[in-house]
């Protein structure tokens, strides 16, 4: 591909023809003006010279201050790439990959929707389902036979004590560390 538009011409007319834009969006608001049309009587005729004056002025201001640098390659950031392959893995590998610590304590709660929710212990919502018998099994699942993990559980209908939710561990085995 020849690259026209990195040498000095090419920007001297990039430039011009965002001048060229400017100027015919002049001329298209300028005739649209001399219409002298009230409010609520536009036409097709109107409208297109509005759409023409909005997008050459927009372009044209566009191609006047960046000229040559409208093609220069910007770099994406990772969270914005293209990702060929999309995969679901459990918890303890999206925490391993990320670096983060694995959590500590994984709480079984009701919303105020009524839906059953999994968090973490930094508050990070694991999943929402519509029983609590599948949010239990989601909740061994994410564990892995871990120990360390505790399982905490708000007791069925979400008791509240000053806004917040009372939790109970229903894991022995983290009752016992404890």
């Amino acid at each position: 591909m020849v690259r026209w538009h990195r040498s000095r011409s090419g920007d001297v007319a990039l430039r011009a023809g965002g001048l060229c834009l400017w100027a015919l969006s002049y001329f298209a608001v300028a005739r649209l003006v001399s219409l002298n049309l009230p409010p609520m009587k536009a036409g097709p005729l109107s409208f297109t010279l509005a759409f023409i004056g909005f997008v050459a002025a927009s372009a044209g201001g566009l191609l006047l201050s960046l000229g040559r640098h409208l093609f220069d390659e910007v770099e994406v950031s990772a969270r914005w790439r293209h990702r060929a392959c999309v995969s679901v893995s459990s918890l303890t590998e999206q925490l391993s990959m990320n670096n983060i610590k694995e959590p500590a304590l994984l709480v079984v709660g009701r919303d105020t929707d009524g839906s059953w929710t999994v968090r973490e212990s930094a508050g990070m919502l694991l999943g929402r389902f519509a029983s609590a018998d599948a949010a239990r099994r989601f909740v061994q699942t994410e564990r892995g036979g871990q120990p360390q993990i505790a399982i905490a559980s708000s007791a069925g209908t979400a008791p509240r004590i000053d806004g917040r939710l009372s939790l109970r561990v229903t894991d022995t085995t983290a009752r016992s560390r404890a």
